[in-house]
């Protein structure tokens, strides 16, 4: 066997291994999730949910090792900043807050995160949405 087909068999083993070390992505049911309008709300759904809300929104793409750990780290390093699963709960001031520095990290390009926008392109908020929130 030639050094190339050994380096092939070797990664391809590795890459079926790594699908099998999978640490859990805690989830847990909405409990006050913000009240807003149906376009802001759908907004949030597109572009924010699926790494600020407790209940995990992963696509197909995200379960595949090693991103899946990538994901992972992002989503609980996300949920501590905004969590729109809670957010409700919050007095109507911190509400607003946290929302209006949403809007700024997503105007200021920080948000979503590119590697998201890369795989999955329908999460980039465009300037109709941000004039929408």
């Amino acid at each position: 066997m030639r050094a190339i087909e050994k380096l092939s068999i070797a990664t391809s083993a590795l890459f079926a291994l790594a699908q099998l070390v999978r640490p859990v992505i805690p989830t847990k049911p909405a409990t006050a999730e913000v009240q807003a309008p149906p376009a802001v709300k759908q907004i949030f759904v597109t572009s924010c949910y699926s790494c600020h809300l407790d209940e995990r929104r992963l696509a197909w793409f995200y379960q595949i090792e090693p991103k899946y750990w990538i994901v992972r780290h992002d989503i609980l390093t996300a949920r501590p900043h905004l969590d729109f699963s809670t957010l409700g709960s919050a007095p109507s001031a911190a509400q607003r807050a946290k929302l209006f520095e949403a809007v700024n990290m997503i105007q200021l390009g920080a948000m979503p995160l590119p590697q998201l926008v890369a795989l999955h392109p329908d999460a980039k908020v465009g300037s109709e949405e941000i004039a929408v929130l």
